[in-house]
């Protein structure tokens, strides 16, 4: 009987700590996305924004305003910074991937493959300014097992977007 008792012991301990400390850590995480969304809200009724479409992603918050045709990025990570791009002088947007090369295999049968390091959403711009990208996916950042859903949610938006961008028409004489 001892035995069964010892056994459910640590069968508890084995699973019921890491679970307290996996629902602690979940907590923390929505207090902190709460938070920050109350930040970005804040900045948009600031600025004069009604977001139509909000994200929240790891590291940041987007959300588009239609009626402004703007799109506003939020960063956790650089002390808040704010990012906002008019859709109106926007010349293209679109998901761009980003690759590593990395070496498998042994020396002498060393084979490189690639290694997918981003996904970004980059917007270039009709005055010819910087290019301006919104990460998605970073394989330093992100857990490989958030990538299909991070990787939908860029093409999503990317869709979205596209259907806002001003196409130049061509006048002929």
């Amino acid at each position: 009987m001892s035995t069964i008792i010892t056994a459910l012991i640590i069968i508890i301990c084995t699973i019921g700590i890491p679970s307290i400390f996996i629902l602690i850590h979940k907590k923390k995480n929505k207090d902190r996305n709460q938070s920050f969304l109350k930040l970005f809200t804040l900045e948009g009724t600031r600025q004069g924004f009604t977001f139509l479409i909000q994200d929240i992603l790891r590291n940041k918050i987007i959300g588009l305003d239609n009626n402004r045709q703007t799109l506003l990025v939020f960063e956790f990570g650089n002390g808040g910074d704010f990012i906002c791009i008019p859709m109106g002088e926007v010349k293209n947007c679109g998901v761009e991937k980003k690759y590593d090369s990395i070496v498998i295999g042994t020396e002498k049968r060393a084979k490189i493959e690639p290694h997918l390091r981003s996904i970004e959403l980059k917007f270039t711009f009709q005055n010819k300014s910087e290019p301006v990208s919104v990460s998605f996916y970073e394989s330093s950042f992100n857990s490989i097992y958030e990538l299909v859903e991070l990787e939908s949610k860029a093409n999503t938006w990317e869709a979205i977007l596209s259907k806002m961008i001003v196409k130049e028409q061509k006048v002929t004489a």
